[in-house]
């Protein structure tokens, strides 16, 4: 996590954004800071360390702090996999990600009770045959799954991605829905690719929708009811004010009545850009900066509006963080840099109602996991390794990968809502 991982924080990007198969060459030392990999194709926060920036002022949400707080860590490991991030988490504790296989092979996954299940999005929903490159983002309590995939240039069902098209182009990156058994489109009317992050309890997703960039034309989302959208577009519906807009947007995730979203933008929105977290609260726009950092990216958000995410420090250090809704300033998520973990940077992703936090870290050999961490200490300790690994603390290593694979023919998860309505 030092500034002189500068080229390997561009090296670790451009595996990330053109080649994912190219991660069995990641044999180096660790590259340290904001490569994020849910944001293929967007450049990394620190090559903007050097440079200049505007600062905007940090919002005091209240006078409420939390002090002491203490976290346990377990991995999140996908057996067999080179690389794992854990990108979600519902009510249930039930955790989704993304691995990627030892070809270079990039897969949704979800962990439930201990099993972890593949997620790939079947290429017949763009008319082609076999799976296709799949990233789980979020997870209800009902088991719903949104997440993002790559079509192939030339697919028939995705006509914005064409035959010319470079390999996971934002053109060929469509968002997806995975509901009781099915898998459906998620796309923004109009725009050619999406990403979804979350979804709430009652369905609501969100995300960013964009043409042929991750800048000027992406632009949060949030998909309100099957055919309903609102956007951060100038009289997009998500602001009250119809003629502002917010480009170069993400909505990541919003509380379960919908009027707190959470995201991340960049100002401006270009490769020269600053990335800051934002708040719209009952459709007003407030930046968010965790104090002292040089980068902020905001990307979960749980039912009592406490939200996490990531940042820089000054030194180009990369932290995860927790702000709890009413309090003053966050709490820093780090991984511990010892053993077993021997992290060097930490990312926050999701939050649920127990304050359980799962995002990725990376170890000093440079390799991707996820993780999950829970509040507390002894007896969170003892819930955190019975949920995960039956008793033992890297158990998930050596967990069975089940081959019940989520979108091949004939195949098909009943998560536990589906089992109750069954």
């Amino acid at each position: 996590m030092k500034n002189s991982g500068k080229l390997q924080v561009a090296l670790l990007l451009l595996i990330f954004a053109l080649m994912p198969a190219l991660l069995l060459l990641s044999g180096r030392s660790v590259a340290q800071s904001m490569t994020n990999p849910r944001m293929r194709g967007m450049p990394s926060m620190q090559d903007h360390h050097s440079r200049p920036q505007s600062r905007q002022t940090v919002p005091r949400l209240a006078m409420d702090e939390l002090p002491g707080t203490t976290f346990t860590f377990a991995s999140v490991d996908v057996p067999g996999a080179s690389n794992t991030l854990a990108t979600g988490i519902n009510a249930r504790g039930a955790i989704v990600g993304i691995y990627y296989d030892n070809a270079g092979n990039e897969h949704g996954f979800l962990l439930e009770n201990g099993n972890f299940f593949t997620v790939d999005v079947p290429g017949s929903l763009v008319g082609v045959s076999g799976v296709l490159q799949t990233e789980a983002n979020g997870i209800n309590a009902r088991g719903d799954i949104v997440g993002d995939y790559f079509a192939p240039p030339g697919a028939p069902g995705a006509p914005a991605c064409t035959a010319d098209s470079p390999a996971f182009s934002p053109q060929c990156r469509r968002g997806f829905l995975y509901r009781r058994g099915q898998f459906s489109d998620v796309l923004v009317p109009g725009k050619k690719g999406s990403i979804p992050n979350a979804i709430s309890p009652n369905g609501a997703i969100y995300g960013c929708d964009h043409d042929d960039d991750y800048f000027t034309s992406m632009v949060g989302f949030g998909r309100i009811g099957l055919d309903t959208y609102i956007t951060l577009d100038a009289g997009g519906g998500e602001l009250k004010n119809p003629t502002e807009s917010v480009v170069g947007s993400m909505n990541n995730g919003a509380t379960p009545d919908g009027s707190i979203i959470v995201g991340l933008y960049v100002d401006p929105p270009d490769s020269s850009g600053q990335y800051h977290g934002y708040i719209v609260h009952d459709g007003t726009f407030q930046s968010y900066d965790v104090p002292g950092s040089v980068a902020t990216q905001t990307w979960g958000i749980n039912s009592a509006a406490d939200f996490v995410g990531l940042y820089d420090d000054a030194n180009g250090n990369e932290h995860g963080f927790l702000q709890r809704w009413g309090a003053d300033a966050p709490i820093t998520i780090d991984v511990p840099a010892g053993p077993p973990f021997n992290a060097t940077l930490t990312d926050a992703f999701a939050i649920n109602h127990r304050r359980e936090i799962v995002g990725l870290y990376v170890d000093g050999a440079g390799n991707l996991h996820g993780y999950l961490a829970v509040p507390g200490d002894t007896a969170s300790r003892v819930r955190i390794l019975q949920r995960l690994s039956h008793g033992e603390e890297r158990i998930m290593k050596k967990a069975e990968l089940k081959r019940l694979i989520i979108g091949e023919s004939n195949t098909q998860w009943r998560g536990p809502a589906d089992k109750q309505r069954a």
